[in-house]
């Protein structure tokens, strides 16, 4: 599929200095990151995920938002994992095409 146009699920990754600030990591966006970006791969969901630094929502973290043009998406959890998953298979579809790469011509 082409790149060019693929949606781009933005998470944000941000960790302020100051413990008193709320920030997306502190929120556990980097646990999240982790685990869409495993569910996009295994359901070959057709969307780029890229982690941010900051899109100015940090109390309401952690922030995602699908670009472009896509609504923020504030404070899921792990537990919303297979429900932005499924919304994310909605939105963007699944890439049909199997292996462009032959499995015997991979690390020769």
């Amino acid at each position: 599929m082409d790149t060019v146009s693929r949606k781009t699920l933005m998470i944000c990754v941000n960790r302020r200095f100051r413990a008193d600030q709320p920030s997306c990591a502190n929120r556990g966006s980097m646990a999240l990151a982790d685990a869409l970006e495993a569910g996009i791969q295994e359901r070959r969901i057709d969307v780029v995920v890229e982690r941010t630094v900051c899109m100015s929502h940090c109390p309401k973290g952690p922030t995602l938002r699908l670009a472009p043009g896509g609504k923020f998406i504030l404070g899921k959890t792990i537990d919303d994992v297979a429900d932005i998953l499924d919304e994310l298979e909605n939105l963007c579809g699944v890439d049909q095409e199997e292996n462009p790469i032959p499995l015997d011509l991979i690390g020769s």
